[in-house]
């Protein structure tokens, strides 16, 4: 039986289980799949193949009140891109897109992902401001 499942019911437990969750594009295993339907990726090391699969991280605010999140990842040499971070607030048991309330937030914020990458543990750290929220695009290096 698959775990595939529409990425609006992705939550943080499905991330802790499974570090990495692709698109599921090229299976249509029920009549209502369709191309909003992920499932967890067979490998725990994400590669420029996983191209914008969902990863999970930690968003910390400037009060250092810490959230898990999960987003979209994409490597380009390099480079690290992050976008489409959704955060959950455990105490209001609440999923919350960032750039619709980023204005909530003192800024910068930090991101971190703990991933394993091209065969190596990497942790990555991430700056949010105000732009990089908005434009959807947040960036960092692999060193």
């Amino acid at each position: 039986m698959s775990k595939s499942k529409s990425v609006d019911e992705l939550t943080i437990l499905d991330l802790k289980e499974n570090p990495i969750w692709e698109w599921a594009i090229d299976v249509e295993e029920n009549a209502e799949q369709d191309e909003t339907w992920v499932r967890p990726s067979e490998t725990k090391n994400f590669t420029v193949k996983l191209n914008g699969s969902i990863v999970s991280g930690e968003l910390i605010t400037n009060n250092d009140d810490k959230f898990p999140m999960m987003c979209s990842l994409d490597i380009d040499n390099n480079e690290v891109t992050i976008s489409s971070i959704i955060f959950y607030n455990e105490i209001e048991d609440e999923y919350s897109a960032l750039e619709d309330i980023v204005k909530e937030f003192e800024l910068p914020l930090s991101i971190n992902i703990e991933l394993t990458i091209n065969g190596k543990p990497n942790s990555l750290k991430f700056s949010a401001n105000k732009v990089d929220i908005y434009k959807n695009d947040i960036k960092t290096n692999l060193n």
